[in-house]
């Protein structure tokens, strides 16, 4: 419960590394103000996609970040190309195209992660019954090496020793 709790504590606290970026990243959006905004409603399935991620390394919301910010690039640097003012950058955002072009962006890192999840675990199910059935063979090849007594199914005495009347029954079998 302790750990639980120190846990939470430091997920809490920021720390001076957080603190430093967190000031270097409020800079940059004074700075990049029309940057500031394509990304601010840009990048929302990715905010989402990181609050609902619970895996372990937050895979999905990586991937839906990536795509989501592949999506942002383009608009970024026509904002650019049009002299870096922070009335483009709303012009932009009040275009459906825009908005469009960007989310389709997210929805397509949400479809990779979809797919390659399937795929994974399809190859990770195929790769577990090919060893299931390795371990099988050579259980199988043991046992017709060793006798029944290496199964493991058969009585033993208090020295270990197989019981011979199990002994007798598994030989009939």
């Amino acid at each position: 419960m302790a750990t639980h709790a120190k846990k939470r504590k430091k997920r809490a606290s920021f720390g001076w590394k957080g603190q430093i970026f967190l000031i270097c990243a409020m800079l940059t959006c004074i700075m990049f103000a029309s940057i500031s905004v394509i990304m601010v409603v840009g990048m929302i399935p990715t905010l989402v996609a990181a609050i609902v991620d619970r895996s372990e390394g937050r895979t999905r919301a990586m991937t839906i970040g990536a795509m989501n910010f592949a999506g942002c690039v383009p608009f970024m640097l026509e904002i650019f190309k049009k002299g870096n003012s922070l009335e483009t950058s709303i012009a932009y955002m009040l275009e459906p195209r825009t908005i469009v072009v960007i989310y389709f962006a997210a929805a397509m890192g949400y479809l990779i992660d979809w797919a390659m999840t399937g795929i994974v675990s399809s190859v990770l199910v195929q790769k577990t019954k090919n060893r299931l059935r390795d371990i099988q063979k050579d259980q199988k090849e043991l046992t017709e090496r060793w006798g029944m007594e290496v199964t493991g199914t058969i009585p033993l005495d208090e020295f270990g020793f197989p019981m011979e009347s199990s002994l007798q029954k598994a030989e009939e079998s």
